[in-house]
């Protein structure tokens, strides 16, 4: 009895903490490199991970790359979260353009309880840019789906069950980042802008929305410093803080802080010949680690 309370408790605690809709379920940290640094790094990204940070930000993306990304949600094989995307030039003077795919699952002995779907294009272009400072701007525009999967049926294992239906939205990211010096930015993002609503009838609600605000500070070439404030409606305002140092060419740490609830990250990144690897664990205050493991390509000469 005491093991069975247990395991609803942990249910529970699991649910709640990834309970904040996106699709239905929000994954803040898609990639490794996000997760290390606790998504603080918001106003600075130069690779393939500011698509999925902050759409404006992919504007700073010198060439192409191709970017996949998977993790087991606290550490839980039936929650498998998984990310492709990748950023492309679009011709002189419209900017960036970037596509991106997320997917995220619930099974139980192996039948999917869930699923759920997200579809991004992302555009991003320069408003203004002079000697030293820049200013872009960037959306999202995605397509969110949910497969509610099979109810548990006589048998209690879904074999038997109906149909439980499905339900989709569109919704709009919007973001903005500014450069001065090539070594101050600022970088504001609003999820979910136009407040998009899933579902139909009773069951229909609206999903999350949330404004994310950051700076980041370069005092050196190898160091990277970056600070993020996350308000939402119904929930305490987040900070988020990271590191991010460059021994060489080839490896960078990066080491993040979260409250609300209070989280680390820390992680690495390997890059060799336009090939990344970066790796990260986030912990909880409650519930299992998670691991993240990402590679991307990058289309630089390597020469």
């Amino acid at each position: 009895m005491k093991k069975s309370n247990m395991l609803t408790i942990s249910l529970l605690l699991l649910l709640a903490a990834i309970s904040v809709a996106q699709v239905t379920t929000d994954v803040p940290y898609k990639t490794a490199a996000n997760g290390a640094l606790m998504g603080s790094n918001i106003a600075y990204s130069t690779d393939g991970n500011s698509l999925l940070l902050n759409p404006a930000s992919i504007q700073t993306i010198q060439d192409g790359t191709v970017l996949a990304s998977t993790q087991r949600i606290y550490n839980q094989s039936y929650l498998p979260h998984n990310i492709l995307a990748t950023t492309l030039d679009l011709p002189s003077g419209l900017g960036k353009l970037g596509l991106s795919f997320e997917s995220m699952s619930v099974s139980y002995q192996d039948r999917t309880l869930s699923g759920e779907t997200a579809l991004g294009l992302s555009h991003a272009f320069n408003l203004r840019e002079d000697r030293i400072s820049s200013l872009n701007m960037g959306y999202t525009l995605k397509y969110l789906s949910i497969d509610y999967g099979q109810s548990a049926g006589l048998t209690g294992d879904g074999s038997d069950g109906m149909n439980l239906g499905s339900a989709s939205a569109f919704a709009v990211d919007l973001g903005f980042q500014a450069t001065l010096s090539k070594r101050h930015w600022l970088g504001v993002v609003v999820h979910n802008i136009n407040r998009p609503m899933i579902g139909s009838g009773s069951a229909a609600f609206n999903l999350h929305r949330d404004i994310q605000a950051g700076f980041s500070y370069a005092p050196t070439q190898q160091v990277v410093t970056s600070f993020m404030l996350v308000s939402s409606p119904g929930f305490d305002t987040e900070l988020h803080a990271g590191l991010e140092y460059g021994l060489n060419t080839y490896f960078t740490l990066r080491a993040g802080i979260q409250s609300q609830p209070n989280r680390l990250g820390t992680g690495f990144s390997f890059n060799a010949k336009g090939i990344v690897l970066d790796y990260a664990i986030l912990t909880h205050p409650v519930l299992p680690a998670t691991h993240q493991l990402s590679l991307a390509y990058d289309f630089v000469d390597p020469f």
